[in-house]
């Protein structure tokens, strides 16, 4: 299928503000609007797959793609102007889309093919068209349509709520700015790489912000404890206390709008379309895990109260919620001779970006070229083509470094969906991109990442391998539009690939002199280190998955953040404190609803693929050609379990996950 390709005039969107997005907003919903008039208008006896499934799904092919600019640029313009008129263009949009898809003629047409013309066709369908359908059939039943009108009103008006109230909540967060401030006999235990980074104050203090590379460098290193506990406190008000009251709204319209459509809580409506299947299954398997782990964190935690102890002479010291990271790190330098800021030294950004392109490269035989003089929306973004065979098939932007107003995590998200156009027949060429917050070079000061870092890059990248290496032909299939159970499983298997010598040596790179590889006593140090505080990292993930799953489902009476602090108390053996408003920063909470599971769940698939790549070699071409077929390119096109299956040849087991997390010895 020929791919069609894009000229730069067709990235003008980058340069898109509040001017454009306000004489685009008016006309978003129009193509969609006139496709679903002219599909009701069609006789049953005249439906077919083409003119009635297809045709539904194809009607807001290019709404989306400009929503998904906007949504975007809501996240990384520059332009406090063009992310507050974003905001509001997404806001409205959501609401009158609603009321577009909110169609009783739109499935009528859906239940006359069905009772029709379908059994006729069946036989001649594609398995992603048959997919296809029954997936619309099923999710317009979940917008209520077997409902009588005043209760389908009801659950349409909540829906535009927690629209509005979601994208009110993210944007608290992405707003939200604190620091604290740092005079030069406070910062012992600063490397002075980082503290030349600092931006100072007028009196000449450091200041160190919320952001992603001033929090993390400054918790794991700095003496003062005082300190550490000024800036935790700070990030955990992230978010505001406004995000605390969205949180009870949108529990409340989630909750109702579950009940409305039969189901007995939203944790049961969010699993139901995914691998889970119910919500039971995921708080039985996050509880099976967690007495085990907890116990393993019960010793991590020992171990550092009792560096703790040693280092202050306190011999009753604990680990207070502001130690972890600073004592985890102290213990790790310790018991594996791991200096982070040594590490760094062999991560330059560059390095590793480069390197992660040649890895990725060799594995899916296809080349990446960086498009240059081509419009973006600010000089630190970078777009880039993918090239198969010679031919471009897919691009990519690269977003990566913090500023002010800009999304403050990493994410990859899809800006146009790989798709088959049902006009031309072309491909329509995926466009991805990847959203960083690595600290900028400045002079003498290069950017420089730890091996976390690193790791979080290349698990971002997995992403996009599999956004744009998508063939599937239907935006509802395309890329990573996969359950959100399994969406990870890619990704996190990719994350395996950091802590092999034979990825490290193409990653890793001195910043004098790229040639100088990771000396040999670090590289074994490392591999010897990644297990270091893994009870606790994964019993985390478990105490926050069950915190979401549990206000998914109403299995507490306590606030959200109660339940939260409390499970950190018992499972973690760590005392939050009392008035700390954790909730109000959880990013998850829009989007990822009663999802958070999915990052344990999708790592037991993670671990078993990889097994594969670890028997047959990690730049094996062949293998990665099968893992482009069998898994990228498919998509949601087939359900995610044969596509495992597929790969593996045989089906899936937890062995290998329950071993990597220390369940199993």
């Amino acid at each position: 299928m020929k791919v069609k390709q894009y000229e730069k005039k067709d990235f003008a969107w980058t340069k898109w503000g509040a001017k454009e997005m306000k004489k685009l907003a008016p006309f978003l919903l129009e193509e969609k609007k006139k496709a679903y008039e002219k599909i009701k208008q069609i006789l049953k006896e005249e439906r077919t797959f083409d003119n009635t499934v297809r045709a539904i799904e194809s009607s807001g092919d290019k709404t989306g793609d400009n929503i998904s600019i906007i949504h975007l640029l809501m996240e990384v313009s520059p332009s406090k102007d063009t992310r507050e008129t974003a905001k509001k263009v997404i806001d409205k949009f959501q609401k009158e889309a609603l009321d577009v898809e909110f169609d009783e003629g739109i499935y009528k047409a859906l239940k006359e093919y069905e009772t029709g013309n379908f059994k006729k066709e069946k036989a001649k369908l594609d398995a992603d068209d048959i997919k296809l359908f029954g997936d619309m059939l099923r999710d317009y039943k979940r917008m209520g349509f077997e409902l009588d009108k005043k209760d389908q009103e009801k659950l349409k008006n909540n829906l535009k709520n927690i629209g509005s109230l979601g994208i009110r909540f993210s944007k608290n967060i992405n707003d939200y700015e604190d620091h604290i401030l740092l005079s030069e006999n406070e910062t012992a235990g600063l490397p002075a790489s980082f503290l030349k980074m600092l931006k100072k104050d007028k009196d000449g203090r450091y200041i160190v912000t919320l952001d992603y590379p001033d929090f993390y460098p400054f918790m794991q290193n700095a003496e003062n404890a005082k300190k550490r506990k000024e800036l935790v406190d700070k990030s955990l008000k992230k978010g505001g206390k406004d995000n605390l009251s969205l949180v009870s709204k949108i529990l409340k319209l989630r909750e109702a709008n579950a009940k409305l459509l039969g189901y007995k809580h939203h944790g049961d409506y969010k699993t139901e379309t995914r691998m889970a299947k119910n919500a039971d299954n995921v708080l039985r398997f996050l509880k099976d895990l967690l007495p085990t782990l907890s116990k393993e964190v019960k010793k991590e935690i020992k171990e550092l109260a009792d560096l703790k102890a040693r280092i202050t002479g306190d011999k009753k010291a604990k680990i207070e919620y502001y130690d972890l990271l600073y004592y985890s790190n102290l213990l790790k330098k310790e018991k594996f001779n791991i200096d982070n800021e040594r590490v760094r030294e062999f991560f330059p950004l560059e390095m590793v970006k480069n390197g992660t392109f040649e890895i990725y490269a060799k594995l899916f035989s296809v080349e990446f070229e960086r498009m240059r003089d081509y419009p973006t929306w600010h000089k630190d973004a970078e777009l880039y083509a993918v090239r198969d065979g010679g031919e471009i098939i897919a691009y990519f932007f690269m977003d990566m470094h913090p500023r002010v107003g800009k999304y403050g995590h990493f994410m990859a998200t899809e800006v146009i969906s790989g798709r088959e156009d049902m006009i031309s027949g072309e491909y329509v060429a995926p466009v991805a991109c990847t959203v960083c917050n690595f600290r900028k070079s400045s002079k003498g000061s290069p950017s420089l990442l730890d091996h976390s870092e690193v790791e979080t890059f290349f698990h971002e990248f997995g992403h996009v391998m599999h956004q744009v290496l998508t063939k599937a032909r239907y935006v509802s299939q395309s890329g990573t539009s996969v359950t959100r159970d399994f969406v990870e499983a890619p990704s996190q298997m990719f994350e395996e690939w950091v802590w092999k010598e034979e990825a490290l040596s193409l990653l890793s790179g001195h910043f004098k002199n790229n040639k100088e590889k990771l000396p040999e006593d670090i590289l074994k140090n490392m591999m010897a280190s990644k297990r270091h505080m893994i009870g606790y990292f994964y019993a985390r993930q478990i105490v926050i998955a069950l915190c979401d799953m549990m206000m998914h489902t109403g299995a507490s009476k306590e606030t959200p953040n109660e339940v939260y602090n409390n499970l950190t108390e018992k499972y973690l053996h760590i005392k939050m404190p009392r008035n700390n408003m954790w909730l109000a920063g959880f990013g998850h909470f829009i989007g990822y609803d009663a999802g958070y599971y999915s990052y344990l769940w999708s790592k037991v698939y993670a671990m078993d693929m990889f097994s594969i790549f670890e028997k047959e070699g990690l730049l094996n071409a062949k293998t990665g050609a099968d893992y482009r077929k069998l898994v990228l390119e498919k998509g949601s096109s087939e359900e995610e379990m044969s596509l495992v299956k597929n790969f593996l040849g045989r089906k899936p087991n937890n062995k290998i996950f329950l071993k990597e997390i220390g369940i199993i010895k």
